[in-house]
């Protein structure tokens, strides 16, 4: 698309050459801005001959001799600032790029406009990109629709409210799929909004796959035998991972710091100003250390910037300098090839160093949040949930070191859903006060009341399984505030010292064990259908967009599958993602 929708893409002769390169202008509104920003940074738009980016609805300066690339939502609105664009004269030619397929009513108003201004011909090409959703990884996509659980799941929505979410997340999968080139088998439950969902997707790929003059999907004759299953699920069949403290370090960073669109966002308080940090895709550290435990993590940063601290000696004595500053000003003529090399090697110290730096800055704001909000604590109660009593929870609540109310909530939430016996309505009531003198919005317990109740009529509840481990784990969390003590203090002191190694001695061997949450359990299922046991997908809907409606497989229920495609209908999470990620880890797949 920023190549002008060239079917080579890139010329190879344009890269380190800028004189082949074609300079444009990128026009976009705040969704196409979302989508591009997640994955691409300024320098990425200027090594792919973008000049200037602006949002659509901003007053722009004409720049009569330059190309303009449009990558907006296919709406009226956006049809007439276009418009106005092309009256203006803005730029020398239009590439106008929608993020989703344009319904054709708003395809036929932006052609009628165009023909009666009599600027038809200044637009070179009109493209549905289908991109209509957002990469945040390459192994994770998102809808960017943050109100869809509320929509599908607030009793006073409106019919027509309920119907524009689906379409919209129907349309969206669809993208996706097309993005993939491959129709995918379709697994789904019943009675939920992802059985509606996965009806009107699967209808929407069969009609294209029918009735397009143009398949949008490749014709290879192997897809058929490595074709992967989406799996559709309802955000309702496990509420618990949406509520709990997690403990790795990206579920921890998008929990308790504000991470949107690979931007983290560390808010300012009394010592530090507000300060924001851009992940991409070469940042070693997090690449390495996303689902790591966070413990892991802080030993892992002193590992690395041990590891910088001696290449970086190596460079500054071989060049006879005191610091890396100095490197750049050596006099080459009078030096050898060490030196050279020595000086090649700068930038890529340089930028570790700057990683490395972000993620001390980073590890310091959590370890600030962890030891304010007593997050260690709470974790440990939640992995052992179930094995809580009354007065624990109580005392927990009550605690007026832990001044978060919506930790505490969280805190109750997840043992009301996780308990199999019934609560008694003292009980109930003495929780229900305790929240509120706690300064708790007691609004969520009254709609997890309804969602337990129903699950409790699809005996959805079941205990879940506890880890079986050889130590205490209160060992693990009664050091813990002291090593967040030690560690921030060495933080605030400009980096890790020597020794640190000997605060998280043991850390590593006492930390929670791994345990199969319900959307990896369905996944596992449905991958590899067990043999001798009920499966939890026994009774799952399947959906082949390839065949004809009335056939059906015998054996559709047996099939395994080597990939998968897993969506959640109303949100999922980074727990449940590393969650997928170990059994993919496990089951090679």
């Amino acid at each position: 698309m920023l190549h002008l929708n060239s079917p080579e893409g890139p010329s190879t002769s344009a890269v380190g050459s800028p004189e082949n390169i074609v300079w444009k202008v990128l026009i976009f509104d705040k969704f196409g801005q979302d989508i591009i920003s997640s994955i691409m940074r300024v320098n990425d738009l200027r090594e792919n001959g973008i000049t200037v980016h602006m949002l659509l609805s901003q007053d722009r300066s004409p720049l009569p001799d330059v190309p303009a690339v449009y990558f907006v939502e296919p709406t009226s609105e956006n049809i007439k600032k276009i418009c106005e664009d092309l009256n203006r004269n803005l730029y020398d030619s239009y590439y106008i790029n929608f993020c989703s397929t344009i319904p054709r009513p708003i395809l036929e108003e932006f052609a009628t406009k165009t023909i009666t201004d009599n600027t038809s011909e200044m637009v070179n090409q009109v493209y549905d990109q289908y991109l209509n959703f957002i990469c945040t990884n390459p192994n994770v996509f998102s809808l960017n629709q943050p109100q869809t659980f509320v929509h599908l799941n607030n009793p006073t929505a409106t019919e027509s409210l309920i119907d524009e979410t689906i379409d919209k997340t129907v349309n969206a999968l669809f993208s996706v799929i097309v993005t993939m080139g491959v129709i995918p088998i379709i697994r789904c439950p019943r009675g939920n909004a992802s059985e509606i969902v996965a009806n009107k997707l699967d209808s929407k790929l069969r009609d294209h796959v029918m009735n397009s003059r143009t398949n949008l999907f490749s014709d290879n004759s192997n897809a058929n035998l490595q074709r992967p299953v989406l799996i559709l699920l309802d955000r309702s069949m496990d509420l618990t991972p949406m509520l709990s403290h997690s403990w790795t370090y990206e579920a921890l960073v998008h929990d308790v710091l504000s991470m949107n669109l690979n931007r983290i966002t560390i808010e300012a308080n009394e010592t530090v100003k507000r300060r924001s940090y851009d992940l991409d895709n070469k940042d070693f550290f997090w690449s390495k250390n996303a689902s790591s435990p966070f413990p892991q993590v802080a030993e892992d940063i002193d590992a690395e910037l041990n590891k910088y601290k001696k290449d970086a000696a190596e460079i500054t004595g071989a060049s006879g300098v005191s610091s890396l500053e100095d490197v750049g000003n050596i006099d080459m003529s009078s030096n050898t090839k060490l030196l050279k090399s020595a000086i090649n090697a700068l930038p890529e110290l340089t930028a570790r160093k700057a990683t490395l730096d972000m993620h001390m800055n980073i590890a310091t704001a959590l370890l600030n949040e962890i030891k304010d909000r007593q997050l260690d604590n709470f974790f440990q109660i939640e992995e052992s949930i179930t094995r809580q009593n009354k007065n624990t929870l109580l005392e927990t609540i009550r605690d007026p070191e832990k001044k978060n109310p919506e930790d505490k909530m969280r805190l109750f939430l997840i043992y009301y859903l996780s308990t199999v016996d019934e609560i008694s309505k003292e009980d109930m009531e003495a929780y229900e006060n305790a929240l509120s003198e706690a300064g708790c919005d007691i609004e969520p317990l009254h709609y997890i009341k309804s969602v337990r109740a129903l699950m409790r009529m699809t005996s959805m509840i079941s205990s879940p399984p506890q880890p079986q481990t050889g130590f205490s784990q209160n060992d693990l969390f009664r050091g813990f505030s002291s090593i967040g003590n030690k560690l921030s203090d060495r933080l605030k002191e400009g980096g890790l010292g020597g020794g640190f190694e000997n605060l998280l001695s043991g850390v590593k061997n006492l930390l929670p064990t791994r345990r199969e949450l319900v959307v990896s359990k369905i996944v596992s299922d449905i991958m590899t259908p067990p043999q001798n046991e009920t499966s939890k997908a026994s009774d799952y809907l399947y959906f082949d967009p390839k065949v004809s409606k009335n056939s059906r497989s015998p054996r559709q229920h047996k099939v395994t599958f080597q990939e998968a495609i897993v969506f959640v209908v109303g949100g999922g999470n980074y727990v449940e993602y590393q969650n997928l990620q170990e059994l993919a880890a496990v089951s090679y797949i």
